[in-house]
């Protein structure tokens, strides 16, 4: 969407700016500059709204299966597994009104 409303912008700003600085009249140097200035900056939108598709699309390229190498796990060995003997716990003694 973004995209869509830049290139809209640009084309707008371009259309505008060269309609204003191609009309003649009174006060046309004024018209003339302000023309040139919307024609300049449409231009450099549609530039930017154009290389920043083209960034995107070689960035959201895959790349080859040719390019693609897949490394495969290493083999896993066997391990032993000890479990060590659980421990009895030596009850605390009781004192005062806990011991009731």
């Amino acid at each position: 969407m973004g995209a869509i409303l830049g290139t809209a912008l640009s084309l707008m700003l371009t259309v505008g700016g060269a309609a204003v600085a191609a009309e003649g009249g009174p006060g046309a140097a004024q018209h003339y500059l302000a023309g040139h200035v919307l024609l300049g900056v449409g231009i450099g939108l549609l530039i930017a709204t154009i290389l920043r598709a083209g960034a995107r699309i070689l960035l959201a390229r895959r790349t080859s299966p040719a390019h693609e190498t897949t490394a495969l796990p290493p083999e896993a060995d066997p391990a032993t597994v000890t479990v060590l003997p659980i421990r009895s716990t030596v009850p605390m003694p009781m004192r005062g009104r806990h011991a009731a």
